[in-house]
Parts: structure tokens; C-alpha cells; sequence
């Protein structure tokens, strides 16, 4: 019967060891591609956020102010994969939508910084095309 080296022992407990490493990790913040779809994710918020915000700047002190009832492609960011404009809705005067598809749903983000603050829970989003509503007299929740 062959005897292992300690030498052998030790280069088969490494191994083993940095394989489960990988597959937990893997299983932790998920695979490249995975972790793009989340910064693409993530970029879409800030676009919004930007817009949203660049809007409650121009309604700011001005009560009169009424939102446009369309808005141009060119006003707005574009989704960073898709490179379509965000989809915009007038609700009224002053409230409206600004709406993404995403690739990814925000609860299933592991090691994901949770909002400490409950107005950060505005930016939660499912899989799938969601609108965010806004109202332009309110400054829109800082993001993360």
C-alpha cells in the first residue's frame, strides 16, 4: 500500500481548499456577469436619481411651475446596456414616473449595502421594467 508525503497531503488540502474558496465565492457575489447586470443596475438608479434631481432644481421656488408634458429623448440619460432612453410619465402638474428595466431584482443583491435610512427603500426594484414616482417639490432620496 503507497504511502502520501506530507507533501502530497498538504498540495491536496490546498487544492481542495482553493476550489471550495472559488465556489463560495461564486455563490457569495455571483459570477462577472452577474456582478455587470448589478452595476448596470445601479447605473440605471443614478440616472434616474440624476434626472429626477435635475428636475426638482428647475421646479425649486417657482410655484407655477407645471411639468413638461413630454420629454425629449435627448433630455434624458440613456440605459447603459440598451442605450434606449429611460421611459418618462406626466401624472400631473407636479408628480411623475421615470421608468428602467432591469435585468436584476434589489433583494437578492448579497453583500449589498442595506439602506440605513427607510427613504433609501424607494430605490428597491424587482426584475423586469419599474417606474418610480416623484414629486418635483420633493428632493428625490439620496441613493446608497
Amino acid at each position: 500500500m503507497k504511502r502520501f508525503s506530507v507533501d502530497q497531503v498538504f498540495a491536496t488540502v490546498a487544492t481542495v481548499a482553493v476550489i471550495c474558496a472559488l465556489i463560495a465565492g461564486f455563490w457569495v457575489i455571483g459570477s462577472p456577469g452577474r456582478q455587470r447586470l448589478i452595476r448596470a443596475a445601479r447605473q440605471r438608479l443614478k440616472d434616474i436619481r440624476s434626472i429626477s434631481y435635475n428636475l426638482y432644481r428647475k421646479a425649486k421656488g417657482k410655484e407655477d411651475y407645471k411639468l413638461p408634458k413630454t420629454w425629449l429623448e435627448n433630455n434624458l440619460a440613456l440605459d447603459p446596456l440598451t442605450n434606449q432612453p429611460y421611459f418618462y410619465k406626466r401624472l400631473s402638474d407636479k408628480t411623475y414616473q421615470l421608468c428602467a428595466s432591469f435585468a436584476t431584482d434589489s433583494s437578492t443583491y448579497l453583500l449589498q449595502n442595506r439602506p440605513q435610512n427607510r427613504k433609501m427603500d424607494k430605490w428597491t426594484h424587482p426584475q423586469g421594467r419599474h417606474c418610480f414616482n416623484f414629486d418635483v417639490t420633493k428632493k428625490p432620496p439620496t441613493l446608497y
